[in-house]
């Protein structure tokens, strides 16, 4: 029963992975290169003006910001599939699970930024102080977008317009990516910002990414801890996403 369950669950995500993301981009291939500029046009800022010497640094925050953003963007694809095409009412209709519907749309989403992250994913491999290191960039990647997969879905589905879900996103955007230490060292920060910023979770993404390429981080701090934090935003992001996210209208 189980089994037959999860094989059901696992062909519906690829499907609406399939009608949402591979369908769109064989219409529209260049949707990768519109996805790709915003990462990679801070990357080439960051890169002129310090005459690559923070190329790392750069790297490392092009790479979270690439991954939150497009995993939050799965809040305002949802917002106008649920709005303007009315999809979601026929899922909503279906035995299709609000989580479900949440992954499928999440790996469409990952699907047009995918050549940018493998680009993002290979440039900060060439930077790791050991290949020993990959599984664990790797999985720090994979904690990001699904917390951030998560995050979108459960505010998108509290917007009832599509202008109100970007303004939220852009937002929340901003606070993880841009104030944080993503693009730049925490240790510049006062030691009360330290710790304040260890309540966000992009900060620790951003400190494993640089810990394995050898550059500094805290001495109180572990990429034990980082991944630890990670996780457990992942759990409560899906937690909210399945249980307080509004799926069915009333």
């Amino acid at each position: 029963m189980f089994i037959g369950k999860s094989r059901t669950a696992l062909t519906q995500t690829f499907l609406i992975a399939y009608l949402t993301g591979i369908l769109w981009l064989r219409r529209n291939p260049l949707s990768l290169i519109f996805s790709a500029i915003s990462p990679f046009s801070l990357l080439f800022i960051l890169f002129i003006v310090s005459e690559g010497k923070y190329l790392p640094l750069s790297i490392t925050g092009s790479l979270v910001m690439a991954l939150v953003g497009y995993g939050l963007s799965l809040g305002q694809d949802i917002s106008f599939y649920k709005n303007e095409y009315k999809i979601q009412d026929v899922f909503v209709a279906s035995p299709v699970s609000p989580i479900t519907y949440m992954v499928g749309l999440a790996i469409s989403q990952i699907l047009f930024g995918l050549p940018a992250l493998l680009v993002l994913i290979s440039l900060a491999t060439l930077f790791l102080s050991s290949l020993i290191y990959i599984p664990v960039l790797l999985v720090t990647a994979l904690l990001v977008w699904g917390s951030m997969s998560s995050m979108g879905f459960f505010l998108s589905s509290h917007m009832l317009h599509l202008r109100n879900v970007s303004q939220i996103i852009s937002f929340v955007n901003v606070i993880l990516v841009i104030l944080p230490p993503v693009f730049y060292s925490i240790n510049i920060l006062p030691l009360e910002l330290q710790y304040a910023s260890y309540f966000v979770p992009t900060t620790h993404a951003s400190l494993i990414i640089q810990n394995i390429m050898g550059l500094a981080t805290p001495k109180e701090w572990s990429i034990e801890l980082g991944l630890l934090v990670q996780l457990v935003y992942l759990i409560g992001f899906v937690f909210l996403a399945k249980v307080k996210a509004l799926w069915r209208e009333n």
